[in-house]
């Protein structure tokens, strides 16, 4: 059987018999796009000459995109009545005062503030302190109870990502109101107690001093201001749950030469939901090519009322060393002191003799950790002068030779201890001899190594590089060749993000955005012919400049733990203050054939924070692929500039900096949206997956435009088929950890889904306690509800699952149809007719899936056979003209549905 003829035989018959199944024998190219079976030789391998390319047919995404910008962010109108907000004025929360006490400008928020970037400028208070005051938070809809705290994150310019502490929301005490009345917000201590009387609100601060930016991030940071949105997440802080996203501009903060500026907000707090792989083929298209994402459900969950304040204040402090100065694209050898030291720079004031610099000389053991660990390995002498021996043998042999000592001074009379003197001087003398060979002999091993280390010293050029993330940072080295001979220099870099540019059109591009007027060579490099790094040709005594870029897409993708900090958040931050990591260190060696570095470049290099534009949280199942596609808004939403014709044809690109996140777009006709599209791998929950996508608009990747952040919770998925208004039931396994925990189960949807135990209760250490869940849907389609398990006394996430439900609607025994005037304001009562067709006594509940406009006189009743019962309807009133269709379920004792009546209802 593992003869050649045998598997020659095998392929012949296999091939005859797809041939006679499918009729007549074709040519092998045309059986192979029909999938038939392949001759294949002797070896088993196809025949090259018989493949051919398979022809791609044009193909779109089926997926619906999710708008970037828009869909997220909510409005800012009022609602709060003119009563509750004095009332809030009253509770005494900060003011924001200027240097001279007195009461910040107040800005109207609904007006457009103009942009004057020179005004700013020419500001003499440069130092903007920024004020983020959360005030209160109002509940959608009134009636529900939740959340009773909250707490916030965010990320505002440059500064770390901030998690506010747990603020309780507080009814305020007002009667015969009609209006919404908003809840304050008081922070929690660690103890979890707070007062309103002594701290309404909370407050946080922003420092921005202009003498720790670098140069010309002034205007970057009022550019910032005028075209940015701040996203604040806003968390309930029982069950870790995100309620919803609340978005304000930070336009109103830009001072326009004034002493201090308020403004206040009434901002929408919406809750995103994405339906999982919804087809692009059911989105409603518009007129101007954008699509609205069907599937996409977005939901008031309530108001936050935040005021926020810029004080200007006059610049005077004065840093000896910036953070980040204007640097020279341009770096030569003798730029600094690129020399031999000679040794320890004295701190010391020493006299300057002829020009030449005096250094101090130290003990060759100090300088030298690894000559002092041999010199000190010999045996240690404690206090007496006696040697302190590990070995037991050393200290019997010693004291046999202290009693023969002591037993020959005793039979000769004489003083033995000037002679033991004599010998231990001896001894010593002879032990500093042996260390002076030691010495001798580890400077000679060590010689050539130190005498190479300082001639390297004199060749090396130091240079400091401040990155941010995705920004590639251009500039050039000058080389010299200090030979009176040509030589082929090597220029050798190991480390992946500082290169070399050979590529002349992209060294030209990055001149003219740095302004460099250096020469520029076409084909300077040699990079042919399997070299690893690119080779230069210097002539005798020549100069040239090599151009390198660096640019790092290395960011931290650690998540910190879900939950509200302790409450010790910073009052005050600076900006760009010192990094607490070491800055990456990279050489450069610039070798000739042999081997010989003619000079070495190292480059320092320190990371500096970036801003964050938007940020995008999915839950999806565990261990699945999260595929999305995102479109991106308008050109000049982006960039904040205008696009002009000749900016029409524009190709975005992408960069992901994880690399197992793949991130691409495609090249599309002008006016045509561009969509990016993702593909997640999700671990095992509760994994998150934390990543940064850069987008840019230049084909070298030099500045991206706009830096998104993404969090991907992994959770168990639960799948779910029910009937909308019928009750289904199902339980989910909630397992121990190593030790007790007081625990409490929450859900995204209360009034969908309600989970028994409903109250804290205790989870024994690696016990499988059972969580019974009662669903009953309120609409039909596919949603997912969100179900978390959080451990009460530390405010720790246990466990979550990710419930997706698919609702049918049920089928329909009866419709009615009834008209509702607007105009009078007041609601309609009505009835309908239900006879019991059993023979026996049966209990019936009634449900609706819109509580909020109609309401039942009675939610049960009980008939006998055949018995007719007038079922009460109460039509609640609304505001606003239109059309809604309103189920009413009639379900048997055990929830099941018997009959399903729909009331078409116009409202005119």
């Amino acid at each position: 059987a593992n003869t050649p003829d045998k598997k020659s035989q095998l392929s012949s018959s296999s091939l005859w018999k797809t041939s006679e199944s499918s009729g007549p024998q074709h040519a092998t190219g045309e059986a192979l796009q029909r999938g038939s079976i392949i001759y294949m030789d002797s070896n088993g391998v196809l025949n090259s000459q018989t493949l051919e390319q398979l022809h791609e047919l044009p193909f779109t995404s089926m997926q619906a995109p999710i708008m970037a910008m828009g869909t997220e962010v909510g409005g800012t109108t009022t609602v709060t009545s003119r009563a509750s907000l004095a009332q809030m004025q009253a509770l005494g929360f900060p003011e924001i005062r200027d240097d001279k006490n007195e009461l910040a400008v107040v800005i109207d928020s609904e007006k457009l503030p103009s942009m004057n970037l020179r005004m700013e400028d020419e500001d003499h208070l440069q130092c903007n302190e920024i004020i983020l005051q959360f005030l209160a938070y109002s509940r959608v809809p009134r009636e529900s109870d939740h959340p009773r705290s909250v707490y916030f994150t965010f990320q505002f310019y440059r500064f770390p990502p901030v998690t506010t502490q747990q603020l309780q929301l507080v009814k305020m005490k007002k009667k015969g109101s009609k209006s919404p009345i908003p809840f304050i917000l008081v922070p929690l201590n660690r103890n979890g107690t707070g007062n309103i009387a002594d701290t309404p609100g909370l407050e946080l601060k922003f420092m921005v001093e202009p003498g720790l930016m670098k140069d010309g991030e002034q205007r970057w940071f009022m550019q910032y201001l005028a075209l940015q949105t701040l996203q604040i997440d806003v968390w309930d802080a029982e069950s870790m749950l995100l309620i919803g996203t609340a978005a304000v501009d930070l336009k109103h903060l830009l001072r326009h030469g004034l002493p201090a500026v308020q403004v206040s907000h009434e901002l929408e707090v919406v809750n995103t939901d994405y339906a999982p792989d919804v087809p692009m083929s059911i989105s409603d298209f518009t007129n101007h090519g954008a699509v609205k994402p069907y599937g996409v459900t977005t939901v008031i969950k309530g108001r936050l009322h935040v005021r926020l304040g810029n004080v200007g204040h006059r610049s005077e402090q004065r840093v000896t060393r910036p953070l980040s100065t204007h640097q020279s694209k341009i770096i030569s050898a003798h730029d600094n002191a690129s020399r031999f030291y000679g040794g320890s720079l004295t701190t010391q004031t020493v006299g300057n003799v002829n020009g030449y610099n005096v250094y101090r000389a130290q003990r060759l053991v100090d300088l030298d950790g690894e000559l002092s660990s041999v010199l000190f390995s010999r045996a240690r002498v404690n206090s007496v002068g006696q040697k302190q021996l590990d070995s037991d043998g050393e200290i019997i042999r010693n004291r046999k030779l202290n009693r023969m000592i002591s037993v020959r001074q005793q039979e000769s009379g004489t003083d033995l201890q000037s002679k033991s003197h004599i010998l231990a001087k001896r001894e010593e003398r002879i032990q500093h001899e042996r260390d002076l060979q030691v010495i001798e002999a580890y400077r000679e091993q060590l010689k050539a190594q130190s005498i190479n280390k300082m001639l390297s010293l004199a060749i090396t050029t130091q240079f400091t590089l401040y990155s941010t993330l995705g920004n590639a940072e251009f500039f050039e080295f000058t080389l010299k060749n200090p030979y009176s001979v040509q030589h082929t220099v090597t220029v050798e870099c190991e480390h992946p993000e500082l290169s070399v540019i050979v590529n002349s059109r992209e060294w030209k591009y990055f001149k003219n955005l740095s302004k460099v007027q250096t020469p520029l060579e076409e084909d300077m490099f040699h990079i042919d012919g399997g070299v690893q790094f690119p080779q230069i040709y210097l002539r005798p005594k020549e100069t040239v400049y090599i151009p390198f870029k660096y640019q790092t897409f290395s960011a931290d993708h650690s998540v910190a733990p879900q939950g509200p900090s302790d409450g010790s958040l910073a009052r005050k931050n600076l900006i760009n203050r010192e990094q607490s990591h070491t800055p990456k260190k990279i050489e450069v060696y610039f070798k000739i054939e042999d081997q010989k570095p003619i000079a070495i470049l190292h480059v320092s290099v320190e990371a500096q924070p970036y801003v964050i534009d938007q940020t995008f949280r999915f839950y999806h199942p565990e261990l699945t692929f999260l595929k999305k596609s995102i479109r991106l808004p308008p050109l000049h939403v982006l960039t904040g500039m205008e696009v002009k014709e000749s900016q029409a044809e524009f190709q975005i690109y992408v960069r992901c900096t994880d690399l197992n996140v793949i991130c691409n777009t495609k090249k599309m006709a002008p006016n045509e949206p561009q969509d990016i599209f993702l593909k997640v791998a999700c671990g095992p929950t509760p994994e998150i997956k934390k990543f940064f996508v850069l987008i840019y608009m230049d084909p070298w990747l030099a500045m991206p435009i706009q830096i998104w952040q993404f969090y991907v919770q992994s959770l168990q998925r639960v799948d779910v088929n029910c009937v909308v208004g019928q009750l289904s039931q199902l339980s989910l396994v909630l397992r121990g950890t190593q030790s007790a925990r007081k625990v409490a189960a929450y859900t995204s949807d209360p009034e969908e889904i309600e989970i028994t135990p409903s109250d804290v209760f205790t989870l024994p250490p690696h016990v499988v306690k059972d969580l019974h869940l009662r669903i009953r849907p309120q609409m039909e389609g596919e949603r997912c509800i969100y179900l978390n398990v959080v451990d009460v006394d530390f405010q720790q996430l246990v466990a979550s699952w990710l419930v997706c439900l698919t609702c049918k609607q049920p089928t329909i025994c009866k419709a009615f149809e009834i008209f509702i005037s607007v105009e009078e304001g007041k609601g309609i009562n009505k009835r309908i007719n239900y006879t019991n067709p059993y023979p026996t006594k049966r209990l019936y509940f009634l449900r609706t899936n819109r509580a909020d406009l109609l309401l039942f006189k009675e939610d049960s009743f009980e008939l006998e056979g055949g018995e007719t019962y007038h079922i009460g309807l109460r039509f609640a009133p609304v505001l606003n003209t239109g059309e809604e269709e309103i189920l009413i379920f009639i379900n048997d004792q055990a929830e099941n549905n018997e009959e399903t009546y729909c009331v078409k209802v116009t409202y005119q």
